[in-house]
């Protein structure tokens, strides 16, 4: 088969392996689609602790049963499935809390098992045991429904936090995760969404999703204009949607007192340092969470929130070949996209 294969970092080969064999107790895909997430960038440029060269990337996998173990019920060849990306190992501490995206013991498609960057992928016994699958209606499109995984990221970050009816939120990014977290706000019941960014046309493209409000940080102080546009209240909740330490600061202080500061995704691992003011943190009595992966339950609720076109605009801006992988980067660099789906 054909597949993307990461020969070391930045270096991308579109060549032919040997296509995976249907595991015993599992599954073999024709993949239809697989999501061009940030952590691929990352991987791609700087490697990743938990892959091995030469690797096949690819987690927000999209595939069509071609294959069917003889011990396996409940799927049938030609239908469409997409996978939970991680395999939780049910043994350690934290899968025994139900916390199964913080699993110690974790296997992901694109890091420990082959990921979706190819012509065919297979399904291992312990993502059907654990019923990590999902059926895909007919009616959505594969590069559509790749939205779920970024989305359930966003879904649990917001849970996690607490947003709700009648708040306040900031969003500092604007690309396909920001974005993201307009919707979910606006699903919450927020009534009022201000979007930051730098970049004037990031701020552009994201009006078409639930911002209310829109600053460029670039022309504009933004913890001014947040005190502005709350009465000089502040925001309930902000949400950092960019790896910048700098937004860490404004983030905090953009908020009321008791007002809560969300970290989603976090800064490049050379530096990843931050500075928080301990003063304000403490008399304001505010609160800072991180914001990680997603258990299954979460991603079941995103997959619902997709299938019934809850979402409005369009997040996936562009659908190209897998070997133009390189152009996909290209384009998310320069702004030029939201978020982008291969197609093998």
């Amino acid at each position: 088969m054909k597949a993307l294969v990461l020969k070391g970092k930045c270096r991308f080969d579109y060549e032919e392996i040997e296509t995976p064999k249907c595991p015993k107790g599992g599954l073999l895909l024709k993949m239809e689609a697989v999501g061009r997430c940030g952590s691929d960038v990352r991987t791609y440029e700087f490697g990743h602790h938990n892959v091995k060269y030469p690797a096949v990337l690819g987690h927000e996998n999209v595939g069509r049963i071609v294959e069917v173990s003889k011990d396996v019920e409940g799927y049938e060849v030609g239908e469409r499935i997409m996978m939970h990306p991680g395999i939780p190992c049910g043994k350690c501490i934290y899968c025994h809390e139900g916390l199964h995206s913080l699993c110690e013991n974790r296997q992901t498609y694109g890091q420990d098992l082959l990921g979706g960057m190819a012509e065919y992928m297979a399904v291992p016994k312990e993502g059907i045991d654990r019923g990590l699958i999902l059926k895909v209606p007919k009616d959505i499109k594969s590069e559509d429904i790749v939205t779920v995984e970024l989305l359930s990221s966003v879904l649990n970050a917001q849970e996690n936090a607490g947003v709700g009816i009648d708040q306040t939120v900031v969003i500092i990014g604007t690309g396909p995760i920001g974005c993201l977290h307009s919707e979910i706000s606006r699903l919450k019941g927020a009534k009022k969404i201000i979007m930051v960014d730098l970049k004037a046309s990031r701020l552009e493209m994201c009006k078409q999703f639930s911002g209310t409000d829109f600053i460029d940080s670039s022309k504009w102080d933004p913890i001014e204009k947040v005190m502005e546009l709350t009465g000089g209240t502040g925001a309930d909740y902000v949400i950092v949607a960019a790896p910048s330490a700098d937004a860490h600061y404004q983030g905090l202080r953009m908020l009321k007192k008791r007002g809560t500061l969300v970290l989603f995704g976090g800064l490049n691992k050379s530096n990843p340092w931050t500075k928080l003011d301990a003063n304000l943190i403490h008399y304001r009595e505010l609160t800072i969470k991180g914001a990680f992966g997603y258990g299954f339950s979460i991603f079941s609720k995103a997959f619902d929130i997709v299938c019934n076109k809850m979402l409005k605009g369009n997040i996936v801006t562009h659908v190209i070949p897998l070997k133009d992988m390189e152009r996909g980067v290209s384009l998310i660099k320069k702004g030029e996209a939201l978020k982008v789906v291969m197609k093998p």
